[in-house]
């Protein structure tokens, strides 16, 4: 952690009541966010479908240095239809989500649209693995265009670190491969899938491209973790679109409430590192970056910051709806 110490907590400060990532330890001289599984609507009811596979993961692997792709496309396109077709439960979550996202859509249109997230989804796993054997030296054409490439320049000269949010939309897998072929220090906030193997194959490939991963699995060490990596300069990631309101911060999105983990906003608060809104999108052939302003949390009401990170996920999109990927009710 080079000069920078990260005071540590007594083990009586790390047994707090009510643990959540959004509370703060009562470590006095680094307010950082601890968090329990619990706290999140992914682990209260595990998200599953035909998809959501160790096995088809390694198959994809291994199908991806032999299948020419739009070959593995094809198949994908099968797959992602026999899955919308026979989950019933996460096709109910999409559809409900898409009428409340685009309320003046067909029932017919929103139908059409389901068909086409679920295709792309499976398309979206075929570029992971296809990306686990990509060579690093032809990386840089992989997103052809970065938008807003001068907020992310702005805030590593910063010097502070960045806490880089984005949702279920595109391939935010790929924006964490991006950066660390960049040269830039990733570190990957994740929830535990609820698949040992899952987990174990996400890591193997995070590691390729020397990307640490951060599990929130209740301790509050998770915590100290990101605050030493920002004060190091690194890049701290997360997806934060899908929360439930124990401790959240409500935003309004597509007319109705929603909730933020609060856990960023804290961060920020107590580190100074800027929070960068971002998403790496299917476009064409290849993929399109984008990065939205940065700001910095300094006070203490969350509500206009929770308000700034909704909007840039809801225009996204209204800008990409085909790509989506939010399987479970807002």
């Amino acid at each position: 952690m080079g000069s920078q110490r990260v005071p540590r907590c007594r083990p009586r400060a790390m047994q707090l009541t009510r643990a959540a990532w959004g509370k703060a330890t009562e470590c006095p001289s680094l307010e950082v966010p601890v968090q329990t599984v619990a706290d999140s609507p992914e682990q209260l009811k595990p998200f599953r479908h035909l998809l959501a596979a160790a096995w088809f993961y390694r198959l994809g692997f291994a199908a991806a240095r032999r299948v020419p792709i739009s070959v593995l496309y094809r198949v994908a396109d099968v797959l992602g239809m026999a899955t919308y077709l026979t989950c019933r439960v996460p096709v109910r979550n999409l559809r409900a989500n898409l009428a409340r996202a685009f309320p003046d859509a067909s029932d017919r249109e929103r139908s059409g649209l389901a068909r086409k997230i679920f295709r792309n989804y499976a398309r979206y796993l075929v570029d992971y693995g296809c990306f686990r054997w990509a060579p690093q030296a032809g990386f840089e054409a992989v997103i052809h265009v970065l938008e807003g490439g001068e907020n992310l320049r702005n805030v590593f000269e910063a010097g502070r670190g960045v806490i880089l949010v984005t949702g279920h939309i595109g391939n935010w897998e790929l924006g964490g491969l991006f950066f660390g072929h960049r040269g830039v220090r990733v570190n990957v906030v994740t929830l535990p899938d609820g698949s040992h193997q899952i987990d174990a194959i996400r890591n193997v490939y995070r590691e390729r491209y020397s990307i640490q991963t951060i599990v929130l699995d209740g301790s509050p060490f998770a915590s100290l973790e990101m605050a030493a990596a920002l004060k190091r300069g690194e890049m701290v990631a997360m997806l934060v679109d899908r929360w439930g309101k124990t401790d959240g911060v409500a935003s309004t999105f597509f007319g109705g409430l929603h909730y933020l983990p609060r856990g960023p906003f804290v961060l920020s608060r107590a580190t100074g590192a800027p929070i960068l809104p971002a998403f790496v999108v299917r476009d064409a052939a290849s993929y399109r970056g984008i990065v939205e302003p940065p700001f910095v949390v300094r006070g203490e009401d969350f509500g206009p910051h929770a308000m700034q990170v909704s909007q840039a996920i809801e225009r996204l999109i209204r800008r990409y709806p085909e790509q989506w990927y939010n399987f479970l009710p807002l």
